[in-house]
């Protein structure tokens, strides 16, 4: 591309160039100007900046990712195979982009997740915090009992039935006390009436 074209020319081939599906960076390289002077002269052309916008964070992304690339190429197979688990590649991928044997990678793995599994506990430490004894009795006792996953859930179950039962006999029992406080009131009113009754049958003449 020659040096020499006017502006204007340039411009005019910025919005040809855009129009055919080029890469905002692709089109610098072939015009020789910046990114920012694209943008505009698309923005005053389209009056729409999202195609910039675009491919501004996709070039922040690839530069990220070129960076990061770049600083695991500088690090040990270990710590690259750490990033790599991290990612979730796959271990065969491992191996082959690192170059490393099975056994290699099997124990960097273990110690990968001897890692993220501590990071767990102590996530769950912190989360417990004064009821940490609590959880360590209970999971003694679990163990003690030999219960698996089932058995504490059917325990949990078991103990919310419990709660519901307690619960509909603690009502029941309110019900008969009031039923019982009733009964005692019409024997009071009974007992009235007897008593109005035998008055009665005193005081009239035979």
């Amino acid at each position: 591309m020659s040096l020499l074209i006017s502006r204007k020319e340039k411009e005019q081939l910025v919005i040809k160039l855009a129009q055919e599906g080029k890469a905002t960076r692709e089109i610098a390289k072939q015009v020789h100007i910046s990114l920012r002077d694209i943008g505009t002269i698309i923005r005053r052309e389209t009056g729409n900046d999202c195609i910039i916008e675009i491919e501004k964070q996709k070039q922040e992304a690839e530069e990220k990712e070129k960076e990061k690339q770049n600083k695991l190429k500088s690090v040990s197979p270990y710590a690259r195979a750490f990033q790599m688990f991290k990612d979730k590649k796959p271990l065969a991928d491992v191996a082959i982009e690192l170059d490393i044997k099975t056994d290699a990678v099997l124990n960097f793995y273990n110690d990968f997740l001897r890692l993220t599994r501590m990071d767990s506990l102590v996530k769950i430490y912190k989360e417990l915090e004064k009821d940490f004894p609590i959880f360590i009795h209970l999971y003694r006792r679990i163990k003690k009992e030999g219960l698996n996953n089932q058995a504490i859930t059917d325990l949990l179950q078991n103990h919310n039935e419990l709660i519901h039962l307690n619960e509909q006999v603690g009502f029941y029992n309110n019900h008969i006390r009031e039923q019982q406080l009733k009964l005692q009131q019409l024997a009071q009113t009974i007992n009235k009436l007897q008593s109005k009754i035998d008055d009665n049958n005193t005081t009239s003449p035979v």
